[in-house]
């Protein structure tokens, strides 16, 4: 691999360090080093955002390297995190490194390397819905939540086939699933129902720049005995369907078309559902000549939890087969990890709190001819909007900032 040391140019570090030291505290020389993916060509990443983060304090720095590609700054001792995002006209170049730490002695010199995913376009998910509502009674509703696939490119899109599902972990601790050094697999671990688009092929076509609405219950949530005059959200033109059969378990909306079950790693459950604490979300195709059925019967396909004695299975979902992944969070800064590979979300997107009715929305980047083009980098975290009143089936008509 072809390394280029890139010292960065801090914007704030003046009023960081005036801060730091007022509070009389000891500040420490850092180098960063920034690394081109294996064969990207150049040698020299200029023009890249970086973000620092004290993981202990908060406290933020925002960076760009120059065009020189030489810089430094000082930090206080801390454990702190690194984002790094840059767009060309080809590739997103995104790069995540945590557990730093600035040590009083010695040289301090941290890496974070660059994984470039090519613009391609196609599918995005537009809006995701999974924080549920409260009723009259103050009890917790989450029948309501909704994922919105739209078509960002200028292109038919075929849905048929298309996969969709949750990862794990849920809760608040970091993923199992990942590599010796620490690293995420590139297969993904999903719970709970992983679901495929019906179809033959070409029978569900999404024309450019529209979407379709994947609900829990494609109900009006609001107005149907069964939902919650207080939702946000009438799903009743939604055109698909999380339907799980299971006897006297989950209502069929006859106008949506019912998803197909791949596998659960609950037969217990009768609804799709996606945490309400936030869970990653990939969309994402088996590869051509492999159908379904073959890919769930396939033992290797499965992975129980690395270092667990549970013998749960986890249907795993190698990460270059994603069109499409967002990685939602616990509203809990301490409690957010990451658990999509980052050339799948470099980022993350969270909701600051439960049963609160508000969703996270992919941000307008354009609008071409009074259709929406939705900003697309790579990373949740510069992408998406959180806490918003959801808005299935309907775009925005100005370009978010």
């Amino acid at each position: 691999m072809k390394k280029c040391s890139i010292f960065l140019v801090i914007i704030l570090a003046g009023v960081a360090a005036l801060t730091s030291c007022e509070k009389g505290a000891q500040l420490y020389d850092v180098t960063i080093s920034a690394y081109y993916p294996e064969g990207y060509g150049d040698d020299l990443a200029s023009d890249v955002n970086i973000l620092i983060e004290n993981t202990i304090s908060g406290q933020k720095f925002n960076l760009v390297t120059n065009t020189l590609g030489t810089a430094s700054i000082a930090l206080e001792e801390g454990m702190y995190k690194i984002s790094a995002t840059k767009e060309t006209s080809d590739f997103y170049l995104n790069g995540i490194t945590e557990n730093l730490t600035v040590q009083p002695t010695g040289a301090n010199n941290w890496d974070v390397h660059l994984v470039a995913t090519s613009k391609k376009g196609g599918l995005v998910l537009k809006e995701i819905y999974y924080t549920g509502s409260k009723t009259e009674t103050g009890s917790n509703y989450y029948s309501d939540q909704f994922h919105e696939i739209y078509n960002n490119s200028d292109e038919v899109v075929y849905l048929d086939g298309l996969c969709i599902g949750l990862t794990w972990p849920v809760s608040s601790s970091p993923t199992e699933f990942v590599n010796p050094d620490g690293s995420i697999m590139d297969r993904i671990p999903t719970y709970f129902h992983a679901l495929m688009f019906p179809g033959t092929g070409q029978q569900y076509p999404l024309q450019p720049r529209t979407s379709v609405v994947l609900a829990m219950d494609a109900i009006d949530h609001q107005t149907d005995p069964l939902g919650n005059p207080l939702s946000p959200v009438n799903l009743g033109s939604a055109q698909f369907e999380a339907f799980i059969e299971a006897p006297g378990k989950d209502t069929d909306a006859p106008q949506a078309a019912n998803m197909i079950v791949m596998y659960t790693t609950s037969t217990s459950m009768y609804d799709w559902l996606h945490s309400v604490f936030g869970q990653g979300v990939i969309i994402f195709r088996l590869p051509t000549g492999l159908d379904w059925q073959t890919f769930v019967a396939n033992p290797d396909n499965f992975m129980t939890r690395p270092g667990s004695t549970s013998t749960t299975e986890y249907l795993m979902v190698d990460k270059d087969w994603v069109i499409d992944g967002v990685e939602c969070n616990r509203p809990e800064e301490d409690k957010r990890f990451k658990r999509l590979p980052t050339s799948v979300d470099a980022g993350m997107v969270w909701s600051l709190a439960t049963y609160n009715s508000k969703s996270v929305r992919r941000k307008v980047e354009k609008i071409l001819d009074g259709k929406v083009i939705y900003k697309d980098s790579n990373n949740s975290y510069n992408d998406f909007i959180n806490d918003l009143d959801p808005t299935p089936f309907v775009h925005p008509t100005t370009v978010d900032d």
